[in-house]
């Protein structure tokens, strides 16, 4: 077997690997969790301006990456993202929530004189 057709086969296995490891963090919520945070420190839907030029070409870099990162994702499970992005819609909302009761109760101690929590 010539050396490029070795190299093009190897290629092509590490890829279905990528696929399969991608596939099998999808299917449960820790996974989920692991992939959103990648896309998070991709910068993915985040804008990379910065004033100064090297940090927004940083920016861009790092967002390149997540972008790579999104693609390959959605390439390998369409419905498993948008699971991911519910899931931490979700999430956001109810932290959300209790960190708004957390202010009203603490408001409310004031007003009442007492000390907060």
């Amino acid at each position: 077997m010539n050396e490029e057709k070795l190299k093009r086969r190897w290629l092509k296995e590490d890829e279905l690997k990528i696929d399969s490891a991608i596939s099998q963090a999808i299917e449960n919520a820790e996974g989920r969790k692991f992939l959103w945070w990648l896309l998070e420190i991709g910068r993915v839907g985040l804008q990379p301006y910065a004033a100064n030029a090297l940090n927004t070409a940083f920016n861009c870099g790092e967002m390149n990456v997540g972008q790579r990162i999104l693609d390959r994702i959605i390439s390998v499970s369409p419905e498993g993202y948008l699971q991911m992005m519910r899931e931490n819609n979700d999430e956001r909302k109810e932290r959300d929530a209790l960190l708004q009761l957390d202010r009203t109760v603490d408001d409310q101690a004031d007003e009442l004189g007492e000390e907060p929590r």
